[in-house]
């Protein structure tokens, strides 16, 4: 492990020898058009996504200190980073577009769109609480159930949005919670 790490090391030298630039290679260009185009369904979703994904780090962050296998923590850890990467991108946007981050707590503002897809401050609250023994079982559980609504909230910007980024996103979203579902359903058998 000392060797590879002393080659790499060397490597990345002997790569900036001679060169005034770093030998970083260029970030990938992005295949998304960036545009200030949006629609209301663009606007609702991210509306819904920022506190659903907030809430959905207050779970994450409860298997960190929790008796759990290491794969749920791993996954647990990866959710986190992604979720906090997503809630900026999805901030940023709705602040260029003057758009308030919430459409408010009216359940009623959510009717036309499914509902309110929000894991509840009780639910998470009730996971907070439960035993050792148990827990690793509920937090699955309550993770399916979130990223699941994640994946509905998806489906309508994939079929309503026109912003290109939002549209991203949202198939991003679809297809990573998707994957992270068969995951944790794996962990329960």
């Amino acid at each position: 492990m000392r060797r590879l790490a002393a080659l790499v090391a060397g490597v990345l030298v002997l790569a900036g020898c001679g060169s005034t630039t770093a030998a970083v290679p260029p970030p990938p260009a992005s295949t998304v058009v960036e545009t200030d185009e949006f629609n209301e369904t663009d606007v609702m979703f991210l509306q819904m996504a920022v506190p659903h994904h907030r809430a959905g780090l207050e779970i994450v962050k409860l298997a960190k200190d929790r008796p759990v296998r290491a794969d749920v923590k791993t996954l647990a850890a990866a959710i986190e980073v992604t979720q906090l990467s997503e809630v900026d991108s999805m901030t940023k946007w709705l602040a260029e577009w003057k758009q308030p981050e919430s459409a408010g707590d009216n359940p009623q503002l959510h009717a036309g769109h499914g509902g309110d897809h929000s894991t509840s401050p009780e639910a998470i609250a009730e996971l907070a609480a439960t035993g050792p023994g148990e827990f690793e079982k509920a937090f699955l559980n309550l993770l399916i159930a979130h990223q699941h609504n994640a994946v509905a909230m998806a489906k309508l910007e994939r079929e309503g949005g026109v912003n290109p980024q939002t549209k991203d996103l949202a198939e991003r979203i679809f297809h990573s919670r998707t994957a992270q579902i068969a995951q944790m359903l794996g962990y329960l058998d």
